[in-house]
C-alpha cells in the first residue's frame, strides 16, 4: 500500500461540531462507533472516522507519537452544557505491508429476490470503491465466486449464472481477453462453484455442488443451505481440459484451497447421509489434503483434521497457518450464528479457536494478505443480519489484533447500506477496463 502523506494531518483536523460549556474528565475510554480503540492498522490506511455511539456531539483530536496515534474525545450529551473529556485511546500503526485493494461482492443478505449485484474493488488507502463487473453485463443474472490467482489484478475469474451463463476468465495483462466456459457441458454434473487458483496460475480447482436450501417456520435460523452432492474438478486453463479429482456419491467434497507452494490441495469432505435436508444436522465436514505434482493429484487423500462435533469450511492457507470456519454442522456457515474462525498450525498441529477476533454472531469467509500479516473476514456481529468486513493483524506469534470495521468516509455508511459484503479477497493492484469485454460474451 502506498503511504499517505496527509493521513494523520487529516486525522488531526477531524472535528465534529460541539457546543461550549464546562467539561469533566473521565478515566474511561469513549463509547464510539465503530469501535477503533486499541486496534492495529497498516501504515497509510484510510482515516478512521467514528462518532459517539449514543449520538452525542463530540470533538475529536488526535496526535501521533512514534507508531501510536492517540485520539482524544470530548462529548456533550443532547441538551447538556457540560461535556465529558474522555481518556485518550490508542490506535497502533504496523509497518507490515498490506495489499492495496480488496474485492468483494455486494448483494442482499439472504434469499430474497434481487435485481442488481456486482463485484467491487476498494482501495484501502482511501474510500474509493469502483465496480469491477456488475450483472448488467449478463442480463441481470447472478455474478459470484470471484477469484484472483495469488491476488494478481491482471487475471480473475467469476461465475455468471442464468441464461447464457458460465465461468468467465479474464486476462488483462496484455490487453483484455475474456473467455467463457460452461463447465456443466464438460462432463455429467460438472459445474464450477467454489474456485481455487493454483499458485502458478495455470490450474483452477473447483467444487461441483448441487446446492439446495430449506426454510424454517419456527427457528432463530431462517434457512439452511446444503449440498445433496458435491465433487472436486480441475481446470487446466492452457488446454481447457477439465478432469474429475474426487467424485463419489458417498462423500461430499467441497472448498478447495492450495498451499503456498502448490504441492498440496486442502479441501473439506463429509459423509453423505443421503436423506437431506432431514439429516442435515448429522453432516460435519472434515479437513482433507491431496498431494499435487506436475498437474496430477496423488490418489491417496489424507485426513488432516476431524473435529467430530464441528463442521469445517473455507480453509485458507498462508505459510504454516490454516484458518477455517467451524459451525455446528453443514456447509454454509453464513446462516449459523455459532460459526467461528479457527486456526491450525500445520507444522505443529496446534489448533485453537480465534477468540480474540470472534464474536457471538457469525464469522465466515476470510482471506489472507499476500504476506500473511493481515486477514480480512466477514462478520454479522453488528446486527446479526448484514455481513460487514473486518480487518485484523496477525503477529509473529500467530495472535491476531482486535478486529476493526473497514473504514468509511461516513461512520454510519455500513449501517445505511442495505447490502452484504460477500467473499472479501485481497488484490495486489487495481482492476480496470474489463467490463466492456466481458459484456461481449453475453
Amino acid at each position: 500500500m502506498r503511504k499517505s502523506t496527509s493521513l494523520f494531518s487529516a486525522l488531526t483536523a477531524l472535528t465534529v461540531s460541539a457546543c461550549g460549556g464546562n467539561t469533566i474528565k473521565s478515566e474511561l475510554y469513549p463509547d464510539i462507533f465503530p469501535d477503533y480503540a486499541g486496534v492495529t492498522i497498516p501504515e497509510g490506511m484510510a482515516d478512521l472516522n467514528f462518532r459517539m455511539a449514543d449520538g452525542s456531539r463530540c470533538r475529536i483530536r488526535s496526535h501521533r507519537d512514534a507508531d501510536t496515534i492517540w485520539y482524544s474525545v470530548t462529548a456533550w450529551p443532547e441538551g447538556s452544557a457540560r461535556g465529558t473529556e474522555y481518556k485518550a485511546f490508542p490506535v497502533y500503526v504496523s509497518h507490515d505491508e498490506i495489499d492495496p485493494y480488496i474485492a468483494y461482492r455486494l448483494i442482499e443478505p439472504g434469499y430474497e429476490s434481487w435485481h442488481d449485484m456486482g463485484i467491487y474493488q476498494r482501495e484501502l488507502s482511501s474510500y474509493r470503491e469502483k465496480a469491477i463487473v456488475t450483472n448488467k453485463v449478463n442480463n441481470m443474472g447472478c455474478v459470484n465466486c470471484h477469484s484472483f490467482p495469488s491476488g494478481d489484478p491482471g487475471r480473475m475469474l467469476f461465475h455468471a449464472r442464468g441464461k447464457g451463463g458460465g465461468t468467465v476468465i479474464v486476462d488483462s495483462r496484455d490487453g483484455v481477453k475474456a473467455t467463457k466456459t460452461d463447465l456443466s457441458k464438460t462432463g455429467p454434473g460438472m459445474q464450477g462453484t467454489y474456485p481455487a487458483w493454483h499458485p502458478e496460475g495455470r490450474y483452477v480447482a473447483f467444487s461441483s455442488n448441487s446446492t439446495n436450501q430449506c426454510f424454517f417456520i419456527s427457528s432463530q435460523q431462517p434457512l439452511e443451505v446444503y449440498d445433496k452432492s458435491s465433487d472436486l474438478i480441475l481446470l487446466d486453463t492452457e488446454s481447457g481440459e477439465v478432469s474429475a479429482v474426487c467424485v463419489s456419491p458417498e462423500i461430499l467434497e467441497t472448498f478447495p484451497a492450495w498451499s503456498d507452494d502448490g504441492k498440496t490441495m486442502y479441501y473439506c469432505a463429509a459423509d453423505n447421509p443421503g436423506k437431506l435436508p432431514e439429516m442435515r444436522e448429522s453432516v460435519r465436514y472434515r479437513l482433507m489434503a491431496l498431494d499435487f505434482e506436475n498437474g496430477r493429484f496423488n490418489e491417496e487423500a489424507r485426513t488432516v483434521l476431524d473435529l467430530d462435533t464441528l463442521s469445517i469450511s473455507f480453509p485458507r492457507v498462508r505459510g504454516d497457518r490454516l484458518v477455517f470456519t467451524a459451525a455446528a454442522y453443514g456447509t454454509f456457515p453464513i446462516w449459523h450464528s455459532e460459526a467461528d474462525l479457527w486456526m491450525l498450525e500445520l507444522g505443529t498441529g496446534t489448533l485453537r479457536r480465534l477468540d480474540e477476533i470472534n464474536s457471538s454472531e457469525t464469522e465466515s469467509y476470510h482471506s489472507w494478505s499476500s504476506n500473511g500479516k493481515w486477514m480480512i473476514f466477514s462478520s454479522r456481529r453488528m446486527d446479526g443480519r448484514y455481513t460487514r468486513l473486518y480487518l485484523t493483524h496477525c503477529g509473529d506469534d500467530g495472535i491476531f489484533s482486535k478486529p476493526f470495521l473497514l473504514p468509511q468516509k461516513n461512520a454510519d455508511h455500513d449501517l445505511l447500506r442495505l447490502k452484504s459484503y460477500n467473499i472479501p479477497e485481497f488484490v495486489k493492484g487495481k482492476v480496470s477496463g474489463i467490463e466492456k469485454e466481458i459484456g461481449r460474451l453475453f
